[in-house]
């Protein structure tokens, strides 16, 4: 059995994805690597044939969205740690090691967020990154300016992510309305059973996927609704805790808000408005209480 496996979504990047599981297999650490191909064309395919190494399996699926990737990924794999980056990143050789020896050094460790960081842009563009400062997360519910590990280079442990359910399909990218999110989710269900978060800043994953302009805006509302809908879910899962955490997240929205006035910035109620507009939204599914998945509606 390897140590660990990697599992990398994709859906028309040609030969980005291919890069990125290259990136992965030059990793001396014994892994498998599963590449979900959700493409509409064989670009991807054709890539990805020109890699000969055993350690790699392809997956051609007709699915859409990134959490079904992903759970199909951990289906096709037997190592009891599972990692995740995506086709438009780039892994440090290294990077797999990292992950395993953080779960090895504290075996606690639910989960692992590693820091990913971005190519240089002129401060106008926007993609998700990650500069952790708390090393340990447990015992309380996130909050806006607490670290949030992203997808881009994220681990669990095979027992958890079963556990926990694993990746909701209606969020995340490919998703029909709340694009992104969906290891935003994970996290709360981990934080609210007492699970272990580790954040680690040992190699950085370089993440590509840099937006400008009205694509960069769009991408930022999408998590901001999205993120709204999956703290939706928990208040609808867990009651008053789940409330009182959706409570605490507007709160701190606010107050930042307010922090911004007062040094002079033009005060943003955005995150606000769309944090609460996707909470709304998600009340056009219901959630299943065994899987803590939405579901659609009859």
């Amino acid at each position: 059995m390897p140590s660990i496996a990697v599992v990398i979504p994709t859906r028309n990047r040609g030969s980005d994805a291919a890069d990125a599981a290259r990136a992965v297999l030059a990793s001396d650490v014994d892994l498998e690597l599963v590449v979900v191909d959700q493409s509409t064309n064989d670009d991807t395919s054709i890539a990805l044939d020109s890699i000969n190494d055993r350690r790699l399996t392809v997956i051609r699926t007709g699915t859409v969205g990134i959490s079904n990737s992903r759970n199909i990924g951990v289906s096709a794999t037997t190592a009891p740690i599972i990692a995740f980056t995506d086709d438009d990143c780039r892994p440090r050789p290294d990077w797999a090691e990292v992950m395993l020896r953080t779960f090895d050094g504290d075996p606690r460790a639910a989960i692992v967020f590693g820091k990913v960081v971005l190519p240089a842009t002129d401060g106008h563009d926007f993609a998700p990154a990650f500069d952790p400062v708390q090393r340990i997360q447990e015992g309380r519910m996130i909050r806006p300016g607490d670290d949030m590990g992203i997808g881009a280079s994220f681990a669990i442990r095979r027992d958890v992510i079963g556990e926990l359910g694993g990746f909701d399909p209606l969020l995340g990218a490919g998703a029909p309305f709340f694009r992104g999110a969906e290891e935003t989710d994970v996290l709360v269900r981990a934080l609210h059973v007492g699970r272990r978060v580790v954040n680690t800043i040992e190699s950085p994953v370089l993440h590509l996927g840099v937006r400008s302009g009205s694509d960069a805006r769009d991408l930022v509302v999408a998590y901001q609704r999205a993120t709204g809908a999956a703290f939706a879910k928990h208040a609808r899962l867990d009651g008053i805790a789940g409330w009182v955490d959706c409570l605490r997240w507007v709160t701190g929205e606010c107050s930042s808000a307010l922090r911004g006035v007062r040094t002079g910035r033009r005060a943003s109620l955005g995150p606000i408005v769309h944090f609460a507009a996707g909470a709304m939204l998600s009340l056009r599914y219901r959630v299943d209480r065994e899987s803590r998945r939405f579901v659609a509606r009859s």
